[in-house]
Formats: structure tokens, sequence, C-alpha cells
């Protein structure tokens, strides 16, 4: 299975560009894909987890069908 930053390369293929929001009251940062702009505008919620870190393949498939990326393109 794919790391996280392996995900994301193949993402931008397809796009997406990588955000993050930071809260800094919390000390937090939600990372999420995007792709278009305004109300048309795909967005992908990524898991909490380091672009280091190997994704599980039910976090692949999820990642993909949210984000219109054919499971194929990781070999699944």
């Amino acid at each position: 299975m794919p790391t996280l930053g392996e995900f994301i390369r193949v993402a931008r293929a397809y796009g997406y560009t990588k955000q993050t929001i930071r809260i800094r009251e919390r000390q937090a940062k939600i990372g999420y894909l995007r792709r278009g702009r305004g109300d048309g505008a795909r967005l992908v919620d990524l898991p909490p987890v380091r672009e280091s870190e190997r994704l599980t393949r039910a976090a692949v498939e999820s990642l993909c069908a949210r984000a219109g990326i054919p499971r194929e393109d990781f070999g699944l």
C-alpha cells in the first residue's frame, strides 16, 4: 500500500492540491485535498497521519472513492 505522501503525489496528477487548515488555539491541523474552486470544488479530507506512513487498504479505497481516483492506480 502507498504512503500518504505517495497517494498525494498521484492525486496531484488528477488536479488536486494539498491544503492545510491550522487551528492555533488547539495546536491542531487538518489536511485535505482540493480540486476546483468555489462552490464546485471537490474536497477530500486526509487521515491524520504523517506523509511517510503507509495507508491501509481500506484507507486507500476510501480516499480513491471520495477523490474519484481509480483504485487501479494503486494496484487494487
